[in-house]
């Protein structure tokens, strides 16, 4: 009796579970009055995204991906939109991936964290998703079809419409507009400086300024020891215990500085009154705002 009551509880264990995580997949999209909904794609994860993206699938990956849900909304007149919610470990990893191929000439629109919006394609982000929407239709309808729909996933999925919270360090004045980046590994190169935010700048000339996030004082400092093996010892220059100047043979001149967990620097400014202004700017904000 009790084995009977056993097995007859997994089962219905199971059977709970299944219809959970089938809920939790079709809750995904939301349903829009006027607009047939269908899901007939598979799921896509870590294992069999090459599938459908083989020559990108490496650098989602690379931004912690988990899986890939689509779905196509259908009007009555016709119009088709494809949905695709690319879903990533954190805020973060999702906006890295976007910022990889976002270009600052695109029609940028306020949607979610931000998207932008160009003939047939409607792409951006809200929270922990990587959206994309395309249609096959032309016209203003279809542009406004996507928008509609757009909208609507950012309500349903309820996320953090904010920019990473780092961001907020780097200065305002002679940014460039949206070239903030996040780089998950490989940052100039090095196999070992990894989750890098980095926006570009522009002066007399395009430079960029970059925080390198590590999770504690000894493996930033670790991270360093590797750079300063990499490079010919004369390529080092140290102005201060926690400054340097690093003649990079690969990347040029870069301006370095130590705050607690982070690495601080400034990449090819020809003016050291100037990346002298942005080191100090940045690194005072990473002081006040984060230990």
């Amino acid at each position: 009796m009790r084995s009977i009551s056993f097995y007859g509880s997994t089962a219905l264990f199971i059977l709970v579970i299944s219809v959970s995580l089938s809920y939790s997949q079709e809750s995904l999209f939301p349903q829009i009055p006027g607009w047939k909904i269908t899901q007939d794609d598979p799921v896509y994860n870590a294992n069999n995204l090459w599938d459908i993206i083989d020559g990108a699938a490496d650098l989602y990956l690379e931004y912690a991906f988990i899986d890939l849900h689509i779905a196509r909304y259908i009007s009555a007149d016709s119009i088709e939109v494809k949905v695709e919610l690319y879903k990533h470990a954190s805020d973060v990893d999702a906006f890295g991936m976007y910022s990889q191929e976002r270009d600052t000439v695109y029609n940028f629109i306020q949607l979610g964290v931000q998207g932008y919006l160009q003939q047939g394609v409607l792409n951006f982000l809200t929270g922990s998703y990587y959206i994309k929407m395309s249609t096959y239709q032309t016209g203003s309808k279809a542009q406004g079809a996507m928008l509609t729909i757009g909208r609507m996933l950012v309500e349903h999925l309820k996320q953090n419409n904010v920019m990473p919270k780092l961001f907020q360090v780097f200065p305002a004045e002679g940014k460039l507009s949206k070239t903030e980046q996040y780089i998950a590994h490989n940052f100039l190169g090095y196999s070992f400086l990894n989750s890098t935010y980095v926006v570009t700048y522009k002066d007399s000339s395009a430079f960029k300024v970059f925080v390198i996030e590590s999770t504690t004082s000894e493996k930033t400092n670790a991270m360093l020891a590797k750079y300063f093996n990499a490079v010919p010892k004369e390529a080092v220059t140290k102005f201060a215990p926690d400054k340097y100047q690093i003649r990079d043979p690969h990347n040029g001149v870069i301006e370095l500085q130590v705050v607690n967990r982070y690495v601080c620097g400034v990449i090819n400014c020809p003016d050291g009154k100037i990346w002298d202004w942005y080191l100090k700017e940045v690194t005072t904000s990473l002081s006040r705002t984060f230990k």
